[in-house]
This record gives C-alpha cells, structure tokens and sequence, in this order.
C-alpha cells in the first residue's frame, strides 16, 4: 500500500511540475514581446543594434517624448479614445437591451434571430471590410468619425450581445418576478434588477469591444484618410513608415499605444473573469 501511495505521490508531482512548467513557458511567451518591446524603447540607437536582447545600460526615456511628438500621438490618443468611447455608448445600451430580450422573452423567430446574430460572429471582420466601406460610401461617411463609429459598432453587436445573452440567462429569474410583485414594470425591474448584477458581463463587452476597437487598423485605414482622424493603430502604421530606422522611437510609440491597455484590463480582470465564466452558462 505504501508503495502504492509513493507511486501516486511520485505521478501527481510529476505531473504538477510538468503543468507548472507548461504555464511558465506561455507565461514567459506572453509577457517577453512586452519586455523586449520597453526594453528597446529605452535604449539609444547605437545600443539598440549592439545589445539588442538584453536590458539598456542607460535609460533614453527621451525617446518617449520624441516619439510623442513625432508621431502626433496626442492627436492619435484623442481619436482612439473618441471612437473607442462613442462605439461603446452606442453598443451597450443596443447589447443589453437586445440580449435580455433574447434572454426572458419569448417570441416568434427568436431561434432565428440567434442563428443570425452567430453568422455575424463566424465571419471574419477583414471579409466584411470592403462591403462595409461600399456602405459608408453611399451614406457619405467616408473620411469622418462617425462613419467609423458606425461601422465598428455594427459589427461588434452580434459577439456582445451573445456575451451579455448568457450572463442574463445565469440571473435567477425569480429576482424579476419578485420586483414585479413590488409593482415594477419589466423594463423597471431590468433597469433597477438586473443591470446592477450585471456589471462583470458588462465590463467583459467593454473589455472585449473596446481592445478590438483600439486595435482595429483594416477598417479604419478604408474609411480614415485624413491625418486628423487617425486613430493610434493609423498613427504607429504612419510613423513606421516615416521613421524606418529609428527603433527605439518605435517602440517607445508602441509602448504608449499598448499599455494603457494593459493597465485598464490589470484594474478590471477580476470583473472580467466573472463575466466570462457567467456568460459561458448555456442557455
């Protein structure tokens, strides 16, 4: 029996080693790109090609401002926020109110509705490109913000309708039937019910819409032509080009591009975590 136990023991560390090995290989996957990226930010040009993989020897944080200013990247920021923040406005009250109708309410066709909506998730935004600049076309939206606000929140509805979908369908229904015996309308009792439960899953749509927003460059570079409008991918695209050979500029650009990013998803993972584990309830 002792033998036994041993031999299990000896399987179970094993095997927990191999797993904790396995995470520190992606772990360090994932986070070296960012490293290497900040590292060579900071390091002068002559360093940069000399010391390529390792750490600088003497911070160039002017490189930062450099950049900044090169790259007109308060004007980048500005756009990316605007665009990002106004999809977002426009997307989470259509979500929620669409996804708990989709979640409480019975009607004709809604299988329907649903099968269409996962369409829309199957195909891949950069096949959907052309056609949506043809739209924006007719419309006269080309070269404008709110062409491209429409454009990303059109296609954004389906996934995060689905997301906000299954985190209704996991609040327990009796929460509504109760607020309605208190004398709440049904639109009442989702506004005052079940809205305030459901902030994870509306933290995990702004999490999710808002980085494929920021990051998006395909649609943007179609339907943004004018350097005022260019959202942040736009601008690193733009001053790439403009500064070929400078890398540590470059990344010091990127840099700034990325981690705000990182930050707002460090503040928010706990919120998203519980978002995503409550959406994936079937319905």
């Amino acid at each position: 029996m002792n033998n036994l136990q041993k031999t299990a023991k000896r399987k179970k560390t094993i095997k927990g080693a191999f797993v904790y090995l396995l995470m520190a290989f992606f772990l360090v996957i994932t986070i070296y790109p960012i490293i290497w990226m900040v590292s060579g930010s900071l390091k002068s040009e002559s360093e940069f090609y000399s010391n390529i993989w390792g750490l600088p020897k003497n911070a160039q944080w002017k490189n930062y401002l450099d950049a900044w200013n090169k790259a007109g990247m308060g004007t980048k920021y500005l756009n990316s926020i605007l665009t990002t923040g106004m999809v977002l406005c426009l997307l989470i009250p259509v979500n929620c109110c669409a996804a708990y109708a989709l979640a409480r309410v019975r009607f004709k066709h809604k299988g329907l509705i649903l099968n269409y909506l996962l369409i829309g998730i199957m195909i891949p935004a950069g096949v959907l490109a052309m056609p949506a600049f043809t739209v924006v076309n007719e419309f006269g939206l080309v070269n404008t913000r709110i062409g491209l606000v429409l454009v990303y929140a059109a296609q954004a509805i389906a996934f995060g309708m689905y997301i906000m979908r299954g985190f209704f369908i996991s609040l327990p229904r009796s929460l509504e039937e109760a607020a309605m015996l208190d004398g709440c309308s049904r639109f009442q009792s989702f506004i005052h019910v079940i809205l305030p439960l459901a902030i994870p899953g509306l933290v995990t749509q702004v999490i999710f819409s808002g980085l494929s927003v920021w990051n998006e460059y395909i649609r943007a570079s179609l339907i943004i032509r004018e350097p005022g409008l260019q959202t942040l991918p736009l601008g690193m695209v733009s001053f790439a080009t403009m500064e070929n050979n400078n890398y540590p500029q470059m990344f010091a650009a990127l840099s700034m591009a990325t981690i705000p990013m990182i930050i707002v998803y460090l503040i928010c993972q706990k919120a998203f975590q519980k978002g995503i584990t409550a959406g994936a309830v079937k319905g």
